[in-house]
C-alpha cells in the first residue's frame, strides 16, 4: 500500500477510529511508563533524517547541539516509519531502525516526531528495544490546546522536550511528567549581513512549508502588508515555498494572488545551506505574519543572518524576538477554524496580525533603511 493511500485513508477517517487504532498498535508494540527509567547509555535520536521538513530539521539541529555538548549520539533514521517523503539526502548516514532493533540494555531514546507519527515511531522501534530504555518525545505544537491523539502518546514517555515557552506552557497543563524548554539550536551563521538596501531597493522574504497548514503560516497576510506598504518599484517579496503541492487548491489561490502584486515572486526549488544562506543575505527584511509558531526556525534564522525581522507578536518566535532587528506585529486572538488537518475540531485561538500596523511598520523601516543606504 503506497504513502498516499495511507495519508488519505487515515485522514478520511473518523477521529475516534483513529485513535483505537493507535492504542490498539501501541499496546502491543510499545510499553507505557509506569515508572521513569534511569538515565545513562546509548545516546539514541531519531528523525526522519532523509526528509526535508521543519521537524526533521530540528532532529538535525538537536544531534549537533547534544555532540558539542560533548555527548555520544547515535542518529537513527525513522523516515518511513513517519511516512515521510524521502526528500533530502543527509550528510551523515544514520542507523536504520533494524540496526538498533536488537539493542535491549538501557540507554536514551529521543523521538523527534509529533503525534501521530511519534506513536507509528514506537510501534517501528519496538517493545524489546523501548523497554529498558528512557524515552523522550520532542514536540513542536502551536496552538493552546492538544488534539486527544497527543494526548494518548503521553502515557508512553518519561519525559518531553518542547522548543519554547509557549508549547511548554500548553502541554504541562496535561502531564505532571517533565516538560522541558530545549530551543533548536541554530548555529550562528558564518557570515551576517550589514549592510541594506545597498541599490535603493527594499527586499522583503518570507520562507514557508505548505504542508505546515496555509492557514497558520497566513502568507496572503504577508502579501496584503508588503502591498499596502511599498508603491510598485520600491520593494520585493519574495516567498520560498516547500512541499508547493501539498495543498494544490490553495497553492494555485496563492500564487494567483501574488501575480497581481508587482515585486513578488516565488521560489519553489530545492536550496541546500549554502543556497538558503545566499537568499537570507539577498533580502533585508523577514516578513511573517503567521498566526501562530511552536519556534519559528525561518524567524530565528533570518535575525541571526542580521535580517530585520517584521513578525507576529505571538507565541514561539517570542522566546527570542528582541533586540534592534525584531519588530513585532500587534494581532487580535481569533478562533481557531479548521475543518481538516491535526487540528481539525479543537478548541482553540491563534492571533490574527495587524496587516494594517504591519504595513507600517515595513514603510517605516523601509524608509529608515534607505536613508542609512544614502537613498533618501
Amino acid at each position: 500500500m503506497g504513502k498516499d493511500l495511507l495519508k488519505h485513508c487515515w485522514k478520511a477517517s473518523p477521529q475516534g477510529l483513529r485513535l483505537l487504532a493507535l492504542s490498539a498498535l501501541c499496546l502491543v508494540q510499545a510499553e507505557k511508563r509506569s515508572a521513569a527509567r534511569p538515565k545513562g547509555g546509548p545516546f539514541y535520536v531519531c528523525g526522519a533524517f532523509y526528509s526535508k521538513s521543519g521537524i526533521s530539521q530540528g532532529a538535525r539541529l538537536y544531534v549537533q547541539h547534544c555532540r558539542a555538548q560533548g555527548q555520544d549520539v547515535l542518529p537513527v533514521d525513522i523516515t518511513d516509519a513517519m511516512r515521510y517523503e524521502r526528500d533530502h539526502e543527509p550528510d551523515e548516514v544514520p542507523l536504520t531502525v533494524r540496526d538498533v532493533q536488537n539493542s535491549t540494555k538501557g540507554g536514551t531514546v529521543v523521538i523527534h516526531a509529533n503525534p501521530p507519527q511519534f506513536q507509528l515511531a514506537l510501534c517501528a522501534l519496538g517493545k524489546s528495544f523501548l523497554r529498558h530504555k528512557r524515552v523522550i518525545a520532542y514536540w513542536a505544537w502551536e496552538l493552546e490546546a492538544f488534539p486527544p491523539i497527543w494526548q494518548q502518546a503521553l502515557p508512553y514517555v518519561d519525559a518531553v522536550e518542547v522548543p519554547s515557552t509557549f508549547t511548554q506552557q500548553t502541554l504541562q497543563q496535561l502531564t505532571d511528567k517533565p516538560v522541558t524548554v530545549l530551543p533548536h539550536a541554530v548555529p550562528q551563521p558564518v557570515r551576517r549581513k550589514t549592510a541594506y538596501a545597498t541599490d535603493g531597493i527594499i527586499r522583503c522574504l518570507f520562507i514557508f512549508d505548505a504542508g505546515a497548514s496555509f492557514e497558520r503560516k497566513n502568507p496572503l497576510a504577508a502579501l496584503q502588508a508588503f502591498a499596502q506598504a511599498f508603491k510598485p518599484g520600491e520593494a520585493e517579496l519574495t516567498f520560498k515555498v516547500s512541499n508547493a503541492k501539498a495543498d494544490s487548491r490553495q497553492y494555485q489561490g496563492f500564487e494567483k494572488a501574488c501575480t497581481a502584486v508587482p515585486g513578488v515572486c516565488i521560489i519553489t526549488d530545492d536550496l541546500d545551506s549554502a543556497a538558503l544562506t545566499e537568499l537570507y543575505l539577498r533580502h533585508d527584511i523577514y516578513l511573517s505574519l503567521h498566526r501562530s509558531e511552536g519556534y519559528g526556525l525561518t524567524i530565528r534564522e533570518a535575525m541571526l543572518h542580521g535580517l530585520h525581522v517584521v513578525a507576529t507578536g505571538w507565541s514561539g518566535n517570542m522566546d527570542f524576538m528582541q533586540g534592534d532587528l525584531a519588530h513585532v506585529v500587534p494581532y487580535t486572538l481569533v478562533p481557531v477554524q479548521l475543518f481538516s488537518g491535526p487540528c481539525k475540531g479543537l478548541t482553540a485561538q491563534w492571533a490574527e496580525a495587524d496587516t494594517a500596523a504591519a504595513a507600517a511598520m515595513l514603510r517605516g523601516l523601509g524608509k529608515r533603511l534607505l536613508q542609512e543606504a544614502g537613498h533618501a
